[in-house]
């Protein structure tokens, strides 16, 4: 392709020159024509460095001043040498004395280094005159950075089916079913190289019956899209007779087809299998006797040789974890267990062997199973070499789980003790208070006969005996939570009803201060929702309770709107607000940010507990000396109405 368009740019500047000389004096006139060869060399997507036989650069086409080392007038001049990377000039130059020898096409890349910076060109040579060669050179840094990650991608892909524990072989169905992926796996086991398959189809490698029996299963498979699972016997080149379990499916892209197949090699099964079966009745019955114990040794029992191969095990009666399963005689424990081509870091019954001496460790397995391993090392009569190790697996998850248990008994008793203490040191302080006041007070109105003073100490103690309610009734709240019994009865509740009740009720409170607006502001025509009436009225009204308590002059605002499957309740002051540092403390028990004011410090904690049994969230939004909005949620659930 570039040989045609490198001779057809020589055949056109040849035409074009002998019409530019008959042209030239019309043209002249405005200056500003160009000629056909100019014409044609500017619409070659590169850029053409004009080099005679010495190397020096003689003219540049189609410059792009962001891939020249240097300005097109300081290059002109220059020769090539000087222009490419060092390790790069003896092909180069090799190159362009071939296109000026042979006037062949000729081909090179190259780099150029820039700003520290390596750039990758692919250069075509093509002799135009006799010392006069045309370079045309065009950036393929991109391309080769592509091809780079293609091969390391294919390379990566290659080694992971090349280092599968199994058989792999890959077919290409569209080139008469040829192998084009062997395995290593493949010639351990199948007893041919790579070399000796791929690019061959079976009848070639395994002669016509042999063959012919393998290319009529992959063609039913073909013919059908399915797939296919079977127990082969075969013989490999060393006569040795293999079983396996054979795999066979076909895997597609957009263009083209392939037959996946994998064996699993379970000789060594069938090996283990015969073997049994020919054992003497006498050691049957000693293994069956020996089996009795150790199966009600209420552990699981491995018996590993030094080859790290399974002899003997009881796991799969013992436990029916998965990982139990892949301990089986005659297998290797690490590569069939763990998956692994050597013996796993840290192994236990490794560091038994080593040491002689009985090895523990711990395993933490799938589902929060916890195994504890002791590996016991088993010498031969001689007392010197080692034969294998004993392996005992014991399940110790729920010892483990009865430790954290007795530890988290044993923390929530403690801190069941510190809060008695202090939920004893708050209730005996927040009691007497309102108990001093009464019991105060009353002496003193059976002491006076000023109607004044008789009617402001009723007051006091109408004020503490509501205190005292409140305060019990917290106590008994917080009793019914520690013991689970809080109660919740579901129904219909009207909530346009139940908060216009509580917007009335606020509004007594506060007769005596004009200065507070209560008003119920947010709400939709129709809101009927299933909850629990009395418990959303609870924490309503403790949020109002705190409204009013703190704030002196302004508004309390409250009411409820919709945010996506929520609805969400709203109790908004102007109070005194509370302090950043102190906003993530106030849902605590016995919290109080002001040690003077009348409460427990329960309501809030109450609350936080009594929304998320509900289902909901919790929260405040407050600005110090602006005010503060007090915000519960609950979810929708069906059957709900809101117009």
């Amino acid at each position: 392709m570039w040989e045609y368009i490198i001779a057809g740019i020589v055949t056109l500047s040849n035409l074009a020159f002998f019409l530019y000389y008959k042209r030239r004096m019309s043209e002249a006139r405005d200056g500003t024509a160009e000629t056909m060869p100019e014409r044609i060399i500017s619409s070659v997507p590169d850029m053409i460095f004009m080099v005679d036989n010495k190397l020096d650069i003689q003219k540049i086409y189609n410059a792009d001043a962001s891939k020249l080392s240097l300005p097109v007038e300081a290059l002109i001049g220059r020769n090539l040498k000087n222009c490419v990377d060092p390790e790069c000039v003896e092909d180069v130059t090799a190159n362009i004395q071939e296109a000026l020898l042979t006037g062949e096409v000729r081909e090179s890349e190259y780099s150029v280094t820039m700003n520290g910076k390596k750039i990758l060109y692919e250069g075509r040579f093509k002799r135009v005159e006799d010392n006069l060669v045309a370079c045309f050179e065009r950036d393929i840094t991109e391309r080769k950075k592509t091809e780079a990650e293609i091969k390391q991608n294919e390379r990566l892909l290659n080694a992971v089916l090349d280092n599968m524990p199994m058989p792999l072989i890959i077919k290409d169905i569209e080139n008469d079913l040829k192998y084009i992926f062997w395995n290593k796996q493949c010639e351990l086991l199948g007893g041919y190289t790579r070399e000796e398959v791929l690019g061959k189809n079976d009848i070639e490698i395994y002669g016509e019956e042999r063959g012919r029996q393998y290319r009529e299963i992959d063609f039913e498979i073909i013919k059908n899209g399915g797939s296919y699972r079977e127990q082969e016997e075969y013989v490999t080149p060393d006569g040795v007779k293999h079983v396996s379990i054979v795999n066979k499916n076909m895997v597609a892209n957009d263009v083209h087809h392939w037959l996946l197949a994998t064996r699993w090699d379970i000789s060594d099964l069938i090996g283990v299998q015969e073997q049994l079966q020919k054992a003497n009745q006498n050691l049957r019955q000693i293994q069956e006797i020996n089996q009795l114990i150790l199966d009600h040794s209420n552990s699981g029992l491995v018996y590993v040789n030094t080859d790290y191969i399974v002899e003997w095990e009881n796991l799969a009666k013992y436990s029916t974890h998965p990982l139990a399963g892949k301990y089986k005689q005659g297998v290797c424990c690490y590569r069939n267990v763990m998956g692994r081509e050597e013996p796993c870091p840290g192994c236990v019954m490794q560091r038994a062997l080593i040491s002689g001496k009985v090895e523990t460790k711990e395993l933490e397995l799938e589902g929060d199973v916890f195994v504890e391993v002791v590996a016991t090392p088993v010498s031969a009569e001689d007392g010197r070499q080692p034969r294998g190790v004993v392996l005992k697996y014991e399940d110790v998850t729920e010892r483990r789980r009865v430790a954290k248990e007795w530890i988290r008994a044993k923390e929530a008793a403690e801190n069941s003790d510190k809060l008695k203490s202090m939920f004893l040191s708050n209730m005996s302080h927040e009691i007497r208070t309102p108990l001093n006041a009464i019991v105060g007070f009353s002496e003193l109105l059976t002491q006076t006969e000023d109607r004044t003073e008789r009617e402001e100490y009723i007051d006091i103690i109408q004020r503490n005996n509501e205190l005292l309610l409140q305060l019990i009734s917290d106590i008994l709240d917080l009793s019914k939570i520690e013991a689970g019994t809080l109660e919740f009865v579901y129904t219909m509740v009207d909530m346009n009803e139940l908060l216009r009740s509580l917007e009335l009720s606020s509004r007594q409170k506060i007769v005596d201060n004009p200065d507070i607006e209560v008003a119920f502001i947010s709400r939709h025509d129709e809101c009927i929702v299933y909850t629990e009436k009395n418990r959303v009225l609870q924490v309503l009204s403790n949020f109002m309770s705190n409204a009013l308590k703190f704030t002196n002059k302004g508004h309390v605002h409250f009411g409820y709107e919709r945010r996506g499957d929520e609805l969400r309740f709203f109790v908004s002051d102007t109070g005194r607000g509370i302090p950043t540092n102190k906003q993530t403390d106030i849902f605590k028990r016995f919290i109080k940010l002001d040690s003077f004011s009348n409460g427990t410090g329960l309501g809030l904690a109450i609350c936080q507990t009594i929304v998320n049994k509900l289902g909901g969230t919790i929260g405040v939004e407050s600005e110090e000396g602006r005010g503060s909005t007090f915000w519960f949620s609950l979810p929708l659930k069906p059957g709900d109405r809101l117009l």
